[in-house]
């Protein structure tokens, strides 16, 4: 199957179609823009750095552009669950947009090097779970264009609550390359902070996600560089939201860093939680 996507290249972006969801909330990437779970730490995949650069007002009003349509809510750097440096992104569904239904994502983007490696943290509440028409998606680019791999948290009246990962597969009944959700294995945090991440790999040509810290599947993506990220918000013309967007905690990488107060910079209370990560994976920040 990797194969023969990869025998058509860039055309999978020109043909691609959304489909396996819900009709309010089917638009995805356009030309414009159970298996084996493997248990791995967020640090294996990102070696302790981060991709983003954390969320100031400077940031965001200088290094991010709309997507698509401006968040209707407005864009703000916050102090928000433990955080400083949240980006605060904002729906208000009185202000759909009415030029169609593909304005009705609202979001930010960024268009940089980003490397092979991606990630960010998004705040899931817990009525979320409750709510009709949940679409909220950090999206990413490969650079060159080939693919457009991305993680969404969603729930509607027709797809379950939960975290799903984005992949193009041939349809033998529409003869055609469509567009699939997956939904991930990985459990959500709700009330809490939740790490979406996406890792090139070059050698197979492929995309791959992890949520929090599990592997969650895969798509074909060619580029040697991530070059674009969005943060993406539906609008369902009704609901007024806040979506929380965080850079990431850089995370310790030896027992040496949780010492002399050091686990402090990591985000950790106190020495012990920041050595049990090292030892184990189990993060409690």
């Amino acid at each position: 199957m990797r194969t023969l996507i990869k025998s058509l290249g860039i055309i999978l972006i020109v043909g691609l179609v959304i489909a396996g969801c819900d009709s309010s909330n089917i638009q995805g990437p356009d030309t414009d823009e159970a298996t084996d779970i493997m248990e791995m730490q967020n640090h294996a995949f990102l070696s302790g750095t981060l991709s983003l650069n954390p969320f100031t007002q400077n940031e965001l009003d200088n290094n991010w552009v709309a997507d698509r349509q401006f968040p209707s809510g407005g864009v703000e750097s916050v102090t928000f669950a433990g955080r400083d440096n949240v980006a605060a992104i904002g729906v208000v569904g009185a202000d759909q947009s009415t030029a169609g239904a593909f304005y009705y994502f609202e979001g930010i983007k960024k268009v940089d090097n980003f490397g092979t490696d991606v990630q960010v943290d998004l705040y899931v509440p817990s009525e979320w779970q409750d709510a009709n028409i949940v679409n909220v998606g950090f999206w990413t680019s490969d650079d060159p264009l080939s693919a457009y791999p991305l993680i969404v948290y969603r729930n509607s009246s027709e797809v379950d609550a939960g975290f799903y990962t984005y992949d193009v597969v041939f349809d033998e009944d529409a003869n055609q390359w469509v567009g699939v959700y997956n939904l991930s294995d990985a459990p959500v945090n709700y009330n809490s902070w939740n790490t979406l991440a996406v890792t090139l790999n070059t050698d197979e040509d492929e995309a791959n996600y992890t949520v929090n810290g599990l592997e969650s599947g895969s798509m074909y993506a060619s580029g040697d560089n991530i070059g674009q990220v969005f943060l993406n918000h539906y609008n369902d013309g009704v609901r007024d939201y806040t979506a929380y967007w965080h850079a990431g905690l850089l995370n310790p990488t030896s027992k040496n860093d949780c010492k002399k107060g050091g686990y402090a910079e990591y985000g950790f209370s106190n020495q012990g939680q920041c050595v049990r990560f090292v030892n184990t994976g189990k993060d409690s920040r």
